[in-house]
This record gives C-alpha cells, structure tokens and sequence, in this order.
C-alpha cells in the first residue's frame, strides 16, 4: 500500500500552514525546542519503536526551515547529537502541511518524497507519521516510526502508532494550556501592581472590604485623611470610617453590597465637622471605598449661595426703592411720565440682566438657567446707557453664541465693566459717542473686539489702571482662559480679546 497526500495543488497552502505564524507562536509556547530531552517523550518513542519494530523512532517539531527532536531512538550520528535537520530531510513537514497521516512504504518509490534528502543522508526508506495536533488543529509536528526498507504499514501498526502519539500530544497540550495560565498570572499580577500604584499616588483614601465589610486594603491616604495612627487593614468598616450623619455612608456601603451597583454620597459628619465625599462601588467579591475630604469645597459653596442670595436681595431692594424715587421725581419734571419711563426702563433693563445671572451665580440654578446667547447679553448690559437713539449708537455683530452657566457670571462682569469704563470716559459719554461689539469664532476660539469711537480724544494709555480696567484683564485672562490687548487710539479705545471656546461653553 502505497499513500502519499496529494500536494501538486496545494503546494502553496502546505508553504502557509508550515510557516502560520499562530502555529508558530503556539510551538514557541510549548517551550519545547531547542531544550533536554526528557523521560516523558523518551518513553513514548521507546514504546514506538519497540512495539513496531522499527529502526527509528521519533517526536519531531517542524519550525520554519527545520525540524527539532524532541524525543529520538535509532538516529544515526550526527543528526542523534544535533537532534535536528534542515526541512530538506524532512518527511514530517508533510504531515504538518496536510495535518494528515503520512504513510509511505517505499520513499524511492513516492513522487512526494523520493527527491528528500533523508532517504541518502538518514537511511529513510518506510515511514509512518501521525500529527501532534494543539489548539485550533494546528500541527505542530509528527510521531513517526521509520524503518530502512520497504515495509506496508497495517492498519494496526497506524492506530498503535496513533495512541501513542494521543498520549503524547496530551502531554504538550497540558504544557501549552499551563504556560498560558502563567502566562495570564504573571499579566494579573502587574496589572494588580500598577492599579495599587495608582491606589498608592491617588490623592484620594482608597479602601477595600470584603464580605463581611472587614478592611482588607487601604492606600496611604486613607490614615491621612481619617486622621488614624495606625493601618485600618483587617477593622470592621465602621470602626475606622465615618457612619455619616443620617447613615449616610452605611446606606451608601450597603447600596454596593446588596444590589452590586455603584453608590456615592457627599454628607456631613457631625461629630467631626467634617464633609465626605464617597463612592462605594462592587469590586469582585467585595466592595472598593473613595473617597475624599471635602470640607473645604463645601464651606465655601454654602458661603457662596449665601452671600448670593443675599446680594440678590438686596438689589432687588435697591432696584425697587429707586424706581419708586424716580416715579416721585417725574411728578416734578416738565415731562414725568417720558423721564419715567425712560428711567425705569434702564433699571429694568438691568435687573433683568441680573436674573440670569444669579444661577449661575449661586450654584443651584440649573433647572432655572436659560439659555443666554452673547448678542442678548450685551443688548441686555449696553441698552439702557445708549438711549435715546440705541440704534445709532451701538452695533452688535456676530454668530450666536450661547454661554455656559459659569461662563455667563464673568462674560457679564466683563460687559459690565468695558459698559462702564465707556460711560464714565469713553464713547458712551457723549452724545455723539459710538461703540462697536463684534465677534467671530475660528476653530477652537472666540475673537472679541469692543471698538469705541467718538468719546472723548484720548491722548494715549491712561497713567495709572483702575480697579474697573485690572477686573476686565481678570475676566479674560484668568476666568475666560484667554488674552487680549488694548489700544488708545485718538478717537477711541479698541480692546481684543481671543478666548477658547471651551471656557465659552462652561
């Protein structure tokens, strides 16, 4: 009996499996070229060679221009010291190429074999070579037993050979699958050691619970910021971390526990004066704690609100008392109800303008913010100082912009006090006085031109900055994130600014 795999056809193929890269980063990772030999192979081609009675006996591994080894009885010298051959010796490849049993009886005779160099140099006359076949089918060579004359291979002699290549194909398998899980131990490990050096560096306490909610990992920050003398690893949760007035933080750790779902709360501990922001999320089996102090954030946010709502008060106040002095001023005047309603219609002008503001302003205005686009805002801050005639004396010109709710509070400051500067020596001084506000976006950025023009003549930059022309700079330079520049022209000041429109939209 005479077989030999048809190759002619798939010659091209048989190229690409021998030298597939994922056949060759698994036989890479069995770890198994180029190393001893060992009992475990050694027995099997022992048994092999023995129970077939055949001169040779091998576990060979096919790399790209060479076979190794593995295990070998019967090789004459030198390839028995070397234990390996160029793939031009090589009837295993073959079998790696078909992923097939190889069976030939006469190599002299077999057109897929007879030019091998094995049959002059290594005495191969008869071979029998079954494929180790890993994960996915790849072959990564061939059990064989080769003899030095003619021999027709029964069909026991092949489920011989192939039950003891099973066995030992098991064993590279196990050696495969095990260098993968170390493999994936060794990565675990570096990566558990980056995240506890992030865990180490955060500013934040970081703590871990298990199931019973004992301490099993804590950061440096964690007896820092809780103010303990010694490592909380291995306490009770809440022998070591604040409850949280109200429990708010054991109904945080449990919302983690019970549901498995992330939680976090910012609460006031009474007993120690102190505000925790904390996030409880599900870690594994248990339960992962950041947190940090936030005492500071909040006295000033509820400082802030205070003073806010206050201030808004008392401008209400004012806004009220003033309109009423005017309406009893016009009973006076030539004209009382046009000075009225002139007059309070500048006053409206600028309440309204401080009702959007005072969202943003206090901190709790979202639900109550609406949108508020440049062009509006300056109409809003400049109308009522350019009539009568507003039409004549202003120009407004830009693509709509709308403003975020912070940026709103220093876009108005900003407005209010070029606004100002204008009336008390600029262009809106005089009747004839004309301002120009224009805008354009490029790319990532705002450019702002407030141009005045038929004020009073200007000799040059003033001798000494106001605190009005330092609070314009702050504005645009360190609230709005941009710079600008001013210029004294004669006929009026010209100041430019370009701010990202990141800040913009905060």
């Amino acid at each position: 009996m005479l077989d030999s795999s048809p190759f002619g056809a798939a010659g091209n193929r048989s190229d690409d499996r021998i030298g597939s890269s994922d056949r060759l980063d698994l036989l890479a990772r069995s770890d198994l070229l180029d190393t001893d030999a060992e009992e475990v192979f050694d027995r099997g081609v022992k048994l092999a060679k023995k129970l077939l009675g055949t001169h040779v006996a091998l576990l060979s591994l096919v790399d790209v221009e060479r076979q190794f080894f593995k295990a070998q009885q019967g090789l004459p010298s030198p390839y028995s010291e070397t234990r390996e051959t160029p793939l031009s010796h090589s009837f295993c490849k073959h079998v790696v190429a078909t992923r097939e049993i190889l069976v030939v009886e006469d190599a002299r005779k077999d057109p897929l074999v007879r030019d091998n160099l094995a049959i002059p140099d290594l005495g191969v006359i008869a071979y029998l070579g079954v494929p180790i076949v890993v994960d996915d089918g790849h072959v990564l060579g061939s059990f064989c037993a080769i003899d030095s004359k003619p021999r027709v291979w029964s069909s026991e002699d092949i489920e011989t050979l192939r039950t003891i290549a099973t066995g030992v194909e098991s064993e590279i398998r196990l050696r495969i699958e095990a260098g993968r899980r170390l493999a994936l131990q060794r990565e675990a490990e570096a990566d558990r050691a980056r995240l506890a050096l992030v865990f180490q560096s955060t500013a934040d306490g970081v703590l871990s619970i298990d199931r019973s909610s004992t301490v099993v990992f804590a950061n440096r920050r964690v007896s820092e910021i809780l103010d303990l003398s010694e490592s909380p690893v291995g306490a009770s949760l809440f022998d070591v971390f604040p409850r949280g007035d109200g429990e708010a933080f054991v109904a945080m750790v449990e919302t983690a526990q019970q549901a498995r779902e992330a939680a976090e709360v910012v609460a006031e501990c009474s007993q120690s004066g102190r505000w925790i922001e904390a996030r409880a999320a599900p870690s594994g089996e248990g339960t992962t704690v950041f947190f940090r102090d936030v005492t500071a954030r909040q006295k000033t946010h509820e400082s802030r609100k205070l003073l806010v709502r206050e201030l808004h008060h008392r401008v209400k106040n004012l806004f009220a008392i003033v309109r009423g002095m005017i309406a009893m001023a016009a009973r006076d005047a030539s004209d009382p109800v046009e000075m009225a309603k002139s007059l309070q219609g500048r006053l409206i002008s600028l309440a309204r303008a401080h009702d959007l503001i005072r969202p943003a302003l206090s901190g709790d205005g979202v639900s109550n913010y609406q949108d508020i686009f440049l062009a509006d805002l300056v109409q809003m801050l400049v109308e009522p100082h350019g009539k009568p005639e507003l039409e004549k004396k202003l120009s407004v010109a830009g693509p709509p912009l709308r403003l975020g709710v912070n940026s709103t509070t220093h876009v108005a400051l900003l407005l209010h006090e070029l606004t100002t500067n204008a009336i008390k020596y600029g262009a809106l001084s005089r009747p004839d006085g004309r301002l120009a506000v224009v805008w354009s976006l490029d790319g990532e950025s705002l450019t702002f031109h407030w141009s005045e023009d038929g004020g009073p003549r200007l000799s040059g930059r003033p001798a000494s900055r106001g605190f009005g022309s330092q609070l314009i700079e702050l504005c645009i330079t360190m609230q709005l994130e941009g710079e600008m520049e001013v210029e004294w022209l004669p006929t009026g000041m010209q100041l430019r600014a370009r701010i990202p429109i990141v800040a913009i939209e905060r």
